[in-house]
């Protein structure tokens, strides 16, 4: 269902995205008792914020309604619902853990790698949690006392604790967004450096997918870590300059995040219902191939598959017979399916090329997958 074909919008997930807009803005009311706490110098950072909200939704609302993603979904979404998620909990923080934080995942490619997507990571997750409920006014700080020697935290409007000026506690409070931009240069100065020394990255990246998004964070960073010197060192000079400039990079990140690389970040998570879909189809068994005999898909995904071809009105790839019977094209393995492709190119050849007539001495007979009963 399509609401525009110039645009090209999808009706469904154009919808909840503006509920999950809606849903946020509403929170950020709730949160901020009726906008009383917002921070009008933040304004513009909400505004982006809201926005960036509706494009990631749109884009992962899009993305889950294709027919393969909304199987890992649905599967995920039924695991959550159902007595088996006191048994998945344990392993969806193991995962979670190694998937999100650690990002081990990116270590068994190179170590470089994984030290710049680390940094990179770890450093926008400090910055978005600590920003965001300020942009929202779900914290504040105010000072107390008449000498202004303590601040009062506050949380959704109530009061969460008071700490001095002069302690551990404001200092790292202070200066958390400067360590998060610290980590987040060094991851992009180390990603720059290995795609500059990768000869496959520097051919096949794009600026605007590749190296605008760095570009970009650098931005973002550099100006945040300009306005901590300027109020500490340079007396608050050229503040309001600087403060505009970092604003601008801001909302140029929020607006890109829907459309760029950067929105895997928001995809990453269900990587974690994927991994748990997998495991269970490991621990149900795999389905062995009707050609080879060798066994090859695991039985949930097989499943899953055959209600995908039905779904795509592909259900009717079947080898060996005529009248509809055979054998599936899902109930063989990659070697026969490549078998099968070697002998039609033999037939549309008219034999010039036949690799079930002859083999090399060194290799096995090549059995017909068709031959094999279903």
């Amino acid at each position: 269902m399509r609401l525009t074909r110039d645009l090209d919008l999808e009706a469904r997930p154009l919808i909840r995205a503006a509920l999950a807009t809606l849903a946020l803005g509403g929170m950020v009311a709730l949160g901020s008792r009726g906008g009383r706490w917002l921070d009008p110098a933040l304004l513009g950072y909400l505004l982006a914020t809201l926005f960036a909200c509706f494009g990631v939704a749109y884009r992962y609302f899009s993305w889950i309604e294709r027919p393969a993603t909304r199987m890992y979904f649905r599967h995920t979404v039924r695991t959550l619902l159902s007595r088996k998620v006191l048994a998945a909990l344990p392993r969806m923080a193991l995962l979670t853990l190694d998937q999100i934080f650690l990002q081990r995942f990116i270590e068994k490619r190179s170590l470089k790698r994984w030290g710049a997507h680390a940094l990179l990571a770890w450093g926008c997750m400090l910055g978005f949690a600590v920003t965001l409920p300020l942009v929202f006014g779900w914290i504040r700080f105010t000072s107390e006392g008449l000498d202004a020697t303590r601040y009062q935290t506050w949380l959704f409007g109530f009061p969460a604790g008071s700490f001095p000026l002069d302690s551990l506690v404001a200092f790292i409070s202070f200066h958390v967004l400067d360590l998060a931009a610290v980590m987040v240069i060094a991851g992009c100065v180390l990603s720059l450096v290995r795609r500059g020394g990768d000869e496959g990255d520097a051919a096949t990246q794009r600026f605007d997918l590749d190296l605008a998004p760095l570009v970009l964070l650098i931005a973002v960073s550099v100006t945040g870590l300009l306005l901590t010197a300027s109020e500490k060192w340079l007396q608050g000079r050229n503040f309001g300059t600087l403060a505009f400039l970092h604003e601008l990079t801001v909302i140029l990140l929020l607006l890109g995040l829907p459309f760029g690389k950067l929105f895997h970040i928001v995809q990453r998570p269900a990587q974690v219902g994927a991994t748990i879909y997998k495991a269970e189809g490991e621990a149900e068994g795999r389905r062995a191939c009707k050609g080879c005999g060798t066994p090859f898909i695991r039985a949930n995904q097989h499943r899953d598959l055959v209600a995908l071809w039905k779904e795509l009105d592909l259900d009717g790839a079947r080898h060996g017979t005529q009248g509809g019977g055979g054998v599936h094209h899902l109930d063989l393995c990659p070697r026969c399916k490549r078998r099968l492709v070697a002998k039609a190119q033999g037939v549309r050849l008219h034999g010039a090329f036949d690799p079930f007539a002859t083999v090399p001495v060194y290799a096995e007979p090549i059995p017909d997958p068709t031959s094999m009963k279903a």
